[in-house]
């Protein structure tokens, strides 16, 4: 609704105004007046690049003063690089883990599949089953939606 009022209140403007042929009867001079329109048209873009250098070069404000209330961001560019430091090391160490536990149940298939066992055997079996368990678990608690 408020849209619709909008565009109303537009077209209302444009007619009163008459826009639309005040720019239709530019376009047919324009046609008409190929040169001219270029010329015209380079005038006023020199001009007003003219124009804002000179307000530009002529102000009395310098850089300092523009840049003064700007903070200083090394310090977040810092805090961001060592946040991404820190993720790479995170993600290193999971996949070192997770290697780990994959040579670890390896060697724990290996020694299970040993027809004959000895003493050692078994100690072994006990000792990588523990460690694979440490692994998993930690790697499970490091999953986002474990923790919750």
């Amino acid at each position: 609704m408020k849209d619709a009022h909008i565009a109303q209140g537009i077209r209302s403007f444009l007619s009163h105004f008459k826009i639309r042929e005040r720019i239709d009867r530019m376009n047919q001079w324009a046609e008409k007046h190929k040169k001219r329109t270029v010329t015209i048209t380079i005038g006023i873009l020199t001009l007003s690049l003219i124009l804002g250098s000179w307000l530009t070069f002529s102000s009395d404000s310098n850089e300092s003063e523009l840049f003064s209330d700007m903070t200083d961001v090394r310090p977040d560019f810092e805090g961001m690089r060592r946040i991404q430091r820190l993720k790479s090391l995170q993600v290193e160490q999971t996949t070192d883990l997770t290697n780990r536990g994959q040579r670890l149940k390896h060697d724990l298939d290996s020694l299970i599949a040993l027809p004959v066992k000895s003493h050692k055997d078994s100690v072994d079996i006990m000792v990588k089953y523990h460690q694979l368990e440490i692994v998993v678990d930690y790697l499970d608690n490091k999953q986002p939606n474990k923790n919750i």
